[in-house]
């Protein structure tokens, strides 16, 4: 039965959607009602306490998250050895937990009379107590000795699964946020591991690569050029290389940027690598970790970025935003028409509702307001 039980216990590491199914399983072994994971914040915190039930009424749950997170027993726990299986009832006054409110709100409903409770380190940050509780009811309260030694005998194996659970659950929370942060990059972004292969992109760097216009993916997985200048590609092979050696603790020169020609004719990228800190341990360095950022500068999606970013702000459309990031960018009134390849008569009336829509008055009000942004092509030439 405990085989069966450690590999329940020891599977939600990598799935904590099933810690609900341990607490069922330890709760079955005890002959307990239910089991809880929870954590109380510290007394005065706006956090609120938080469950993950097995087996347990949530009503009952509820209210106590609500009401009484800080109890009798929850205080007695606090002074509990860390990964010790003790009764709740054993921490405090015989009889005393029946003459509160926290028993005749949560307990006594439910015919829960002892808590069979582990105190969890790692919940106990800054005076906040936590870990997990089996709830036992009147008739079970006659073996709690043998169902605490029972708890005992698991307690390290519930301790270290939580623990690995815990961690597995932060990096990969961590990996979610890297995505999201290098998705709020306006430049193409990319992170190497150790061999230089591609770990993962942003949007803007997909797109880039997958047009292969100046700069692709290699067949194993790696960055290539699809310029035909090979001094270029020697530079971006040299500025990866000698990033992943500063990213390795083996160098410390920064590599240079690499200009980057295309063959569409668009303006040319700028490739930079940046090397990353080293891991904590050098055995992390052996798991897939990203060693190395490169950001890849496109002038043309800058220049879209920019005009997207303008309209967005003053509700322009974006032939209206191209003429008024041109005169921020110093281009004369006059000479916009011949810049975009439109009449005058198109240019006045752009001017026209840019004065209206941002509240300007005259053409060097507009490039004013607009001188914030830097220059950028945005006649696309």
């Amino acid at each position: 039965m405990e085989a069966e039980l450690l590999d329940l216990i020891y599977g939600a590491v990598a799935a904590p959607e099933r810690w609900a199914d341990v607490l069922v399983g330890v709760s079955d072994h005890l002959g307990a009602l239910g089991g809880m994971l929870a954590y109380v914040p510290p007394r005065g915190s706006k956090l609120p306490a938080t469950q993950i039930l097995g087996r347990l009424p949530e009503e009952p749950s509820a209210i106590f998250r609500a009401h009484y997170p800080w109890n009798p027993w929850t205080e007695a726990v606090t002074k509990v050895p860390f990964g010790k299986a003790v009764s709740a009832n054993s921490l405090v006054e015989p009889g005393s937990i029946h003459k509160t409110a926290f028993y005749a709100d949560v307990l006594a409903p439910w015919g829960h009379e002892d808590i069979l409770d582990i105190n969890y380190r790692g919940f106990a940050v800054d005076g906040s107590v936590g870990g997990f509780g089996f709830c036992i009811s009147g008739r079970g309260t006659d073996q709690v000795a043998q169902r605490v030694r029972l708890l005992d005998r698991l307690s390290p194996h519930l301790c270290r699964a939580l623990d690995a659970s815990l961690l597995l659950g932060s990096r990969t929370d961590g990996q979610r946020q890297l995505s999201a942060i290098l998705d709020l990059m306006p430049n193409a972004a990319l992170l190497l591991d150790r061999h230089g292969r591609i770990m993962q992109t942003n949007t803007a760097a997909e797109e880039l690569l997958r047009g292969s216009d100046g700069i692709a993916f290699d067949a194993d997985g790696s960055l290539q050029l699809t310029s035909a200048l090979p001094g270029e590609r020697q530079a971006l092979s040299r500025a990866l290389k000698d990033a992943l050696v500063v990213a390795s603790g083996l160098g410390t020169a920064l590599a240079e940027p690499v200009r980057v020609s295309r063959p569409s004719g668009a303006a040319p990228l700028l490739v930079v690598a940046v090397p990353l800190p080293l891991p904590s341990s050098p055995f992390l360095e052996l798991a897939a970790q990203a060693r190395v950022v490169v950001v890849i500068v496109d002038p043309a999606a800058k220049s879209r970025a920019m005009v997207s970013a303008i309209q967005a702000a003053y509700g322009l459309t974006a032939a209206e935003a191209r003429v008024a990031l041109l005169l921020a960018s110093g281009v004369a009134g006059a000479q916009i028409p011949a810049t975009l390849g439109v009449s005058p008569a198109t240019i006045k009336t752009h001017l026209r509702h840019c004065f209206e829509k941002t509240g300007t008055h005259s053409q060097l009000e507009l490039s004013r307001l607009f001188a914030m942004f830097p220059p950028t092509d945005v006649a696309g030439r």
